[in-house]
């Protein structure tokens, strides 16, 4: 077994370098040069600017999402709401914000959304990545109180409070670099990896939601995000399904 949590990398100077911050960042220049390396085989017009305005919008909706979740905490220190290196992030409000950044700028722009979307699918499988190891270093997403066994570890909480758990958080982070492994190596139409992406991506995280500790909102026994990998998931499954009648993609 192994003890985590280091919420502190280092500290220069009078500056603290959190964790959650390096690990998160290093995750988003992954996922930019993965998709640089996308843009050398297959152009795509402007997709830099598609990137920025879904990562921009995806980083406002995971905000947003974490404050409306904790708003009592919030209201009680508003100067906490612009402490953003201490973290504070939501996974669906980011990627409901991404969705909808994503597709402001192609409506707007008069541009077909899924081919930006594909495009985009292995970077989005970076974050959740790296956003499940940063989580290993902060303490979040922690997993329930278990017995000894291959999934379990001494870990803590998000206070620091150690016990047996689920590793949660590093069975996040290998299922999602598998994922992205094997949607590389499916020889399948490129435009079908974004619905394949959403429904693989969202049933890791729902079977991983029964296994978590943290406290979450409930409705009808489940925890909210539970059904929001549901939802998720039924809705790649839609998408795919308009794939093969070619009724979306063309």
């Amino acid at each position: 077994m192994m003890d985590t949590m280091y919420p502190i990398l280092t500290r220069l100077g009078p500056f603290f370098i959190y964790s959650y911050t390096a690990v998160f960042a290093l995750g988003l220049l992954l996922s930019w040069g993965i998709t640089q390396w996308q843009a050398k085989n297959q152009a795509l017009p402007r997709w830099p600017d598609a990137a920025l305005m879904t990562l921009f919008a995806g980083w406002l909706g995971a905000r947003l999402g974490f404050v409306w979740l904790n708003w009592g905490y919030f209201a009680e220190r508003p100067s906490a709401l612009l402490q953003l290196w201490q973290g504070g992030l939501t996974a669906y409000g980011g990627l409901v914000g991404g969705l909808i950044g994503l597709g402001v700028w192609c409506w707007w722009g008069k541009r077909p959304f899924h081919p930006y979307a594909a495009r985009f699918s292995p970077a989005l499988l970076l974050l959740i990545s790296t956003g499940w190891a940063a989580c290993w270093f902060e303490g979040c997403a922690y997993g329930a109180e278990t017995t000894l066994g291959p999934f379990a570890a001494n870990l803590p909480d998000t206070f620091g409070v150690f016990a047996v758990r689920y590793q949660t958080q590093l069975l996040g982070l290998a299922l999602n670099l598998l994922l992205l492994l094997l949607l590389a190596s499916l020889p399948t139409r490129k435009l079908a990896h974004f619905p394949l992406t959403l429904i693989a991506a969202n049933l890791i995280h729902f079977g991983l939601t029964f296994l978590r500790g943290d406290a979450a909102p409930l409705l009808l026994g489940w925890r909210l995000d539970s059904w929001l990998a549901l939802l998720f998931a039924i809705g790649g499954t839609m998408l795919l399904q308009y794939q093969k009648s070619d009724r979306v993609f063309k």
